[in-house]
Formats: C-alpha cells, sequence, structure tokens
C-alpha cells in the first residue's frame, strides 16, 4: 500500500514537468477565458519560490562485503628529509596519463557540459577507470595504494582541471567520499561501502560542507545534527555539492550535539532529503546544488570517527589542498 512518504516523493518527482506545464500554459489567453490565471500565477510563483526542489533518487543497497575487526587504514606516507614537493617517477606517470586525457577527452566537451550543466556520464566512468576515486581506499578493502597520497591527489586534481574544472569536480566527487570514509570512517561504515568504489560502477557521491552564507567557516556549521535516543536528528542546507541528484552516498558535516563539527554517512533515498538546483560559474559541468536536510534521521552508526574533533580538522584541511580551484 502506498505510504505518505511514497505519495511525497511521486508528487517531488512530478513537480517539474507539472510547472513546466504551468509555463507553458501562462502563455495562452486560455486563462483568461476559464478566469484561472491568477490560481496559475500563483502556483508559478510558489514553484520558483521553493527552488524546484526534487527528493534525492534511492540509490543501490549497500551491503558489508566483510567484517571487519578494526578500521583499514593506508600507511602514513613517508616523511621526506626536506620540504619536496617534486613528483616522484609513479606520480610523473599518472599525472602525465591523466593530462593527456584531459586534453584529448575532457576539453573537447567541456563547452557543452558547461551549456549543459551535466557531465556527460560515459566520460565519468572513463575518468573512473584511471582509478582516481579509489586512491583512498585501504589495500584490505581492494584499493591499489598501500601509503596516504596527498600529493598525488592534489597532482591528479590539477591534471585534470587542465581539462575543466567543472568536470574535474564532478570526476573527484566519489574519490572524495571514499577517502574520508578510508581515513575516518567505522569499520563497519568501511565494509559496507569502500568495495563499491573499487569496481567499474562507482557510486555517485559526495562531501557536503560548505553552507550557503558568505564567508563560510566549516568549524561554525548551521546544519545540526541532534540527538534522539540512539538517532540523530539532522536540519540543515549544504552547498554546491557536486551531482547531487545523482548522488547514491553523502558524507555530510554538521554540528553535532555534544561533540561539535562532525561527518556522517547518508544514503541516497534517505527521508528528509532533498536538492535544489544551484550552478555555479566554472563549476556547471559538475551539476552542483544544494543538499537540503529537513528531520533526516540516522542510526548511530552513520557518525564517523566517533565525532572526534580533530578528524573533522584534518578533513577540512585536507580538504582545503586537494579540491580543484
Amino acid at each position: 500500500m502506498p505510504t505518505a512518504t511514497d505519495d511525497k516523493g511521486v508528487a517531488e518527482r512530478s513537480m517539474g514537468l507539472g510547472l513546466r506545464w504551468l509555463s507553458r500554459l501562462a502563455g495562452s489567453d486560455l486563462l483568461d477565458r476559464i478566469r484561472i490565471r491568477k490560481q496559475v500565477e500563483r502556483a508559478l510563483f510558489t514553484g520558483t519560490k521553493n527552488g524546484f526542489r526534487s527528493a534525492t533518487a534511492a540509490g543501490r543497497t549497500f551491503k558489508a562485503a566483510q567484517k571487519l575487526t578494526g578500521p583499514a587504514r593506508q600507511a602514513p606516507g613517508k616523511p621526506r628529509a626536506l620540504f619536496d614537493l617534486t613528483p616522484d617517477d609513479e606520480q610523473q606517470m599518472l599525472k602525465e596519463g591523466v593530462r593527456d586525457f584531459a586534453e584529448a577527452e575532457v576539453r573537447p566537451v567541456a563547452g557543452k557540459a558547461d551549456a549543459d550543466c551535466a557531465t556527460p556520464v560515459e566520460l565519468l566512468s572513463q575518468a573512473n577507470e584511471l582509478g582516481i576515486n579509489m586512491l583512498g581506499v585501504p589495500e584490505e578493502l581492494g584499493g591499489v595504494v598501500h601509503e596516504q597520497a596527498a600529493v598525488t591527489s592534489v597532482l591528479i586534481g590539477e591534471a585534470l582541471a587542465h581539462g575543466d574544472m567543472g568536470i574535474a569536480y564532478a570526476a573527484l566527487a566519489p574519490g572524495a567520499v571514499a577517502t574520508a570514509i578510508g581515513r575516518w570512517g567505522t569499520p563497519e561504515q568501511e565494509a559496507t561501502y569502500l568495495p563499491a568504489f573499487t569496481g567499474e560502477d562507482t557510486p555517485a557521491a559526495a562531501l557536503a560542507m560548505l553552507e550557503p552564507r558568505p564567508l563560510f567557516d566549516p568549524l561554525k556549521l548551521e546544519t545540526t545534527a541532534r540527538r534522539d535516543g540512539g538517532d540523530w536528528v539532522l536540519d540543515g542546507t549544504k552547498s554546491l555539492v557536486a551531482r547531487p541528484g545523482e548522488c547514491e552516498l553523502f558524507v555530510v558535516a554538521a554540528e553535532a550535539d555534544g561533540l561539535g563539527p562532525a561527518l556522517f554517512t547518508i544514503e541516497s533515498g534517505t527521508a528528509g532529503l532533498s536538492v535544489e538546483k544551484e550552478p555555479a560559474m566554472g563549476l556547471r559541468p559538475a551539476s552542483t546544488g544544494r543538499l537540503v536536510l529537513d528531520g533526516v534521521r540516522l542510526p548511530g552508526t552513520a557518525l564517523m570517527a566517533e565525532g572526534k574533533r580533530e578528524a573533522y580538522v584534518e578533513c577540512v584541511q585536507r580538504r582545503a589542498t586537494t579540491r580543484p580551484r
């Protein structure tokens, strides 16, 4: 039997179609003849004011592929005697390969991707074949990089952005989630989500930290997470999220009761999640949008790193240095 939630989902998915129909109708004199112009104009105004919000799509069902006795982590990178960012042979080869891909495949479609506010799916698949979204996955869970590779991530981001920054943002967004879970996720979160990032069908995913206000401070979040028994309930809005309408998994930053800023895993299709379009100059191919959380209820296991502040701060620092600019 359909539930109220089902009815809401159908209504939200049909909103765009209904408003397009109303827009065409508004140009017709039929409205004046049957005396309903005011009602239609009111519907158009309401739809525009609400930002054409739509529900997030329900994604795959994530299940733990194995049981871990402890968190799987990549080994820390070996310190160098001097501060040196010169790529080693492997990094240089990877950088050149991604840059060649950016020139040959990304640049030719960048203009159309910008106009369409979307990156072609086949291009994202090709980018994923380069292995860029599994750099943060520990070897124990199918990753191929033994050590943490912040410099490698920066080099790949710069090389891919040589083709187009918006496409680079769309292509690298799942890797940000895989790295976050691989670095700060619980054993259960790692076993549940990370294996999906090592196969051919990598899930669309995004790290949602920014909020829509000037002078945003990631240590002073307006998105909140309050305790309700053993659950967490999240409310707020995240901004400039890559491909939010297509994402199957989010890592969301929120101010958690008694803990401070913390990270949570949220699967798409969770009740209370919705998205709004938010095209951004230079990032239009990433289909950027706002992720709206309205009473999103999560189990206690969705909290990452036990809510430890140092984990969140490290995430902010790595995010600031590895995202395309």
